[in-house]
């Protein structure tokens, strides 16, 4: 498996795919996956999990299984890193790293090093990623893999080309003979390498043309991501060249791209060159949203390269926007995030941002010293153009600051204007720059600097060099434009080229594929009437005849129209106009000149061939007037069904093969859309079945009074909560948790709710009242409760209720709730009577004793909560009483001592009686 792929090749695998079953099968989808990492994220992911399901029922060998896993893996780490999951993408690496570790796999390993160096980079990690193409490269070599070695020296050189080009260019020529045709996935990074190496030594027109090869490359074997960057440069090197038309172009095509895959890092970098063309353009309103976006867009990849460039673009922007504020942040943001990317040269630019921020904010101090900063790392690296830059800004600075503190071996005091000195110098290097263009405002800077001290020839000297540069610009504007312009044709032309050849092959493969046509359409027809018979949904039905028909057959239009059971109308059901949806309508079976009513009448084909603009047909409203109609019956025996229908908007484009196509589609679908009417009928009976099951289901689990939940309910669904909660307690003391410390929200508490003297209701105002009384009381307690809890009539005037996944603590609180609403308002009876009652309630917390769970059944512990509530009946009503544990140990016979003899319980100390209401309760308690 290669580390990228041309289309040809995946068209090839996917079309083979069909046919493929078992470990053959599983070859493919893994390869497909890892080939569309890029192109189709969505694809891949699908790819990799149908490969899964597939590997866990199959027979391969354990070293086979490993690798079929590593790149399942990689696959999916490489789309979560396109993505800005940097950690994902990290963790899934690693599994890829250990299973090729294990098999001792050099080419995976390889593969996984060069996915671990993208990864790095964007987490700002420069010197990993340097490591990870090393290591990557190493793998490859040691696999003797010649091509993804080329790859990974090649993406290496692309790297090192941004840092010190001149070297990279050495490097370059010494590993690869240009004279000599590579893969093209290895011309993707060897031109992006060239290209960057032209730009930075100030050749744009090759520049161009280069990332636009690189481009071409990357797209055509898949590194989307790299071919979204390469537009970027291609853009950014038009911009340098003037041409922003083309800049903005090919950061369109960029966004484009990076918009379809929503991949941070590409979108960032597209909206990044968008927002600097822009600016150039001095659309600062539309430049500074860019790049604003382009920064939110990078919050998962804060470390990257480009977010640190991204900060730098704002700050030359809030620069010529006059807010030297917001732009000494964003320098220093810039300078901050660029530390680890060993970019010293961007450094110096960063610093020399904030020295002009400085210098316009009048803090003169600070810009000195970041101006002096930005001039050593400039004249470190030799960078000449970097120098010249920070000569001019001391320059300025001079004109505020005249004693600076600045390192030159010549005498300053010799210029009676120092701000000359730096001039002249910056002037001196753009001298040993051969072929430069001298900027013609420095030379205009200074002759006003001779004129401010009198010297007005030599002025007048430096005014006429200004005018001669600014004439050699115009040319060398002109000359730019002309070299973007033959880019641009060139590209052109290249890309009409490879149009022509396209259509070439085209036509090769379409006179090649009609030879196999014929032998196939018999097996492909076969294919698809198991797919439709076996087929038990209506709309299913249409979807896969429309399916089939687009792809079989030439077909603008496509529509079904079903006899509705009166046997005298057509309705319109389904139909497809240009990938739109056509409008249900019905048609009178005996409408004149309808062609789906007479094809139904006559039960026979019908083809119809229109010139355009004729009149006299019957056209569906909305509809385009196609040339080329072809009707045919939907027919189960000697029963119609209906009429399927196809139309193209082109002349005389159905013959005998289409039609009997066509045929053999409405048979099936006649067969399929029978077999779906039935089965939909008796679907329609087990779900009236069904639903009057359901209701005697909840008629036995529900009380017919009040509407609660009756005990039946509670068997059947309180093992299920006692087992959670369980479950939560055993947990903790696996984990050496003291559940008695911390108590949380895994307890189930019971509360036994009865009305005091609910009798008298009955035998003063008649059961009707009573019945009254009990809704209102099922009221009130829902006011309480949540609705996951479970209300249960327990009997009579006695209600259960189970408080699910809550704390023990808060049941003192819960329950004196339940009696106060009770109580405080009254119940409405019959005639607008309204009585006053109250309520007693006793509790108890399932697990029982936190520290032994099990040893207490939900139903023990209901009891105890009845045994609460016996507590307050015999203590005078209206009040609440708890049965809780205690940190000390059970004895034998524990339930029973506690059922019995309660208050001898509570003074041992083995549980606690918790009361409201009441301050001394009655001692003669039943026993259970």
């Amino acid at each position: 498996m290669d580390l990228y792929a041309l289309d040809a090749e995946i068209f090839a695998l996917e079309a083979t795919l069909t046919s493929l079953a078992g470990s053959s099968r599983l070859e493919t989808l893994v390869s497909l996956a890892w080939y569309l990492r890029q192109r189709q994220s969505s694809r891949a992911l699908a790819y990799s999990k149908e490969a899964n399901a597939l590997l866990n029922s199959s027979t391969c060998e354990p070293s086979e299984t490993h690798l079929f896993n590593a790149y399942i893996s990689l696959t999916t780490a490489e789309i979560h890193w396109l993505v800005g999951d940097l950690d994902i993408a990290k963790n899934q690496a690693k599994l890829a790293h250990d299973l090729f570790d294990q098999e001792q796999d050099p080419i995976g390993l390889g593969d996984t090093y060069f996915l671990f160096s993208s990864i790095h980079r964007d987490l700002g990690e420069i010197e990993k990623r340097d490591t990870c193409l090393l290591a990557a490269i190493d793998q490859y070599k040691l696999a003797q893999d010649t091509t993804r070695y080329q790859i990974a020296l090649a993406r290496s050189l692309h790297n090192s080309a941004i840092r010190d080009p001149q070297k990279t260019n050495t490097l370059l020529h010494e590993h690869f003979d240009l004279s000599l045709s590579y893969p093209t996935e290895v011309n993707a990074w060897l031109t992006s390498a060239q290209a960057i190496i032209a730009n930075k030594v100030g050749d744009m027109g090759e520049s161009c043309r280069l990332h636009i090869q690189a481009h071409r490359a990357a797209f055509e074997t898949g590194q989307i991501r790299l071919a979204i960057l390469a537009a970027t440069n291609a853009g950014d090197s038009f911009a340098t060249l003037g041409d922003l038309d083309a800049a903005l172009e090919w950061n369109g095509i960029a966004l484009a791209l990076s918009r379809s895959n929503q991949w941070p890092g590409s979108l960032a970098i597209a909206l990044l060159q968008i927002g600097n063309a822009l600016r150039l353009l001095e659309r600062h309103e539309d430049a500074k949203e860019k790049l604003i976006e382009s920064l939110n867009i990078q919050s998962k990849i804060p470390n990257s390269r480009t977010f640190a460039h991204t900060l730098a673009y704002l700050g030359d922007l809030s620069l010529d926007l006059g807010e030297p504020e917001q732009a000494l942040q964003y320098f220093e943001q810039a300078a901050d995030k660029i530390q680890t990317h060993d970019e010293p040269v961007f450094l110096s630019d960063c610093w020399r941002g904030q020295a002009i921020a400085f210098c316009r904010l009048e803090q003169l101090g600070e810009a000195e010293e970041k101006i002096k900063q930005a001039l050593h790392i400039a004249r470190a690296h030799h960078n000449i153009d970097e120098q010249i830059k920070c000569l001019r800004v001391y320059a300025e600075l001079a004109k505020k600051l005249p004693a600076l503190d600045y390192d030159t071996t010549q005498n300053i005091n010799s210029f009676p204007h120092l701000s000359l000195h730096y001039q002249l110098e910056a002037l001196a290097l753009c001298n040993s720059i051969k072929g430069i263009n001298i900027p013609a405002d420095l030379l205009d800077n200074i002759a006003d600097s001779y004129a401010a001290i009198e010297d007005y020839k030599t002025a007048f000297q430096y005014s006429r060099l200004a005018a001669k540069a600014k004439e050699n610009r115009r040319l060398n504007e002109a000359r730019n434009r002309a070299t973007a312009m033959q880019v641009r044709y060139d590209n052109e032309r290249h890309r009409a080229d490879a149009e022509y050849h396209r259509r070439i092959a085209e036509t090769e493969a379409k006179r090649a594929a009609s030879l196999q046509e014929a032998g196939n359409t018999l097996e492909t027809l076969g294919l698809i009437g198991r797919e439709l018979t076996a087929n038990l949904n209506v709309e299913s039905v249409f979807e896969a005849l429309h399916r089939h028909v687009d792809d079989l057959l030439d077909a603008t239009s496509f529509g079904i129209s079903l006899l509705e059971p009166d046997g005298n109308t057509l309705r319109f059901v389904f139909g497809i106009e240009n990938g739109a949806p056509i409008p249900s309508f019905e048609t009178a079976l005996d409408h004149p000149i309808s062609s789906f009513a007479r094809c139904a009448r006559e039960r026979q084909e019908i083809i119809l061939e229109r010139e355009p603009g004729a009149t006299g047909r019957f056209i569906i409203p909305g509809t385009v007037a196609t040339l080329s109609l072809l009707y045919t019956p939907l027919m189960i025996g000697e029963r119609l069904l209906g009429v399927m229908s196809i139309q193209s908007t082109r002349a005389h484009v159905y013959g005998e093969r289409e039609r009997s196509i066509l045929r053999t589609l409405a048979a099936y679908g006649a067969i399929a859309l029978d077999n779906a009417s039935a089965y939909k009928q008796l679907q329609a009976t087990l779900a009236a079945l069904r639903e009057t099951q359901n209701q005697l289901e909840e008629v036995s689990i529900t009380d017919p009074l009040t509407g609660l939940r009756n005990r039946r309910f509670l068997l059947q669904n309180i093992e299920r909560d006692a087992a959670r909660a369980l479950r939560a307690y055993e947990d903790k003391i696996s984990d050496a948790s003291d559940p008695l410390s911390n108590p949380a929200d895994d307890d189930i508490v019971f509360f036994m709710v009865d009305l005091d003297h609910f009798k008298s209701v009955n035998d003063t105002y008649g059961h009707a009242c009573g019945d009254m009384v009990l809704i209102q009381m099922r009221d009130r307690l829902q006011s309480v409760f949540r609705e996951s809890d479970y209300l249960v009539r327990w009997g009579g005037e006695e209600f259960l209720v189970v408080a699910r996944t809550c704390n023990r603590k808060d049941a003192p609180t819960v329950a004196e709730r339940i009696r106060q609403v009770v109580s405080n308002t009254p119940f409405i009876l019959l005639d607008d009577i309204s009585i006053s009652r109250t309520c007693s309630v006793g509790y108890a917390a399932f697990p029982f004793l936190p520290r032994q769970p099990h040893l207490m059944t939900w139903a023990q512990v209901v009891n105890f909560a009845d045994q609460g509530l016996y507590i307050v009946k015999k203590s005078g009503r209206n009040a609440c009483v708890g049965i809780s544990h205690t940190p000390m140990d059970t004895v034998d016979d524990f339930y029973n001592l506690i059922m019995r003899h309660p208050q001898q319980a509570a003074e041992q100390g083995l549980i606690q009686i918790i009361s409201h209401q009441i301050e001394d309760f009655n001692e003669s308690i039943r026993a259970s």
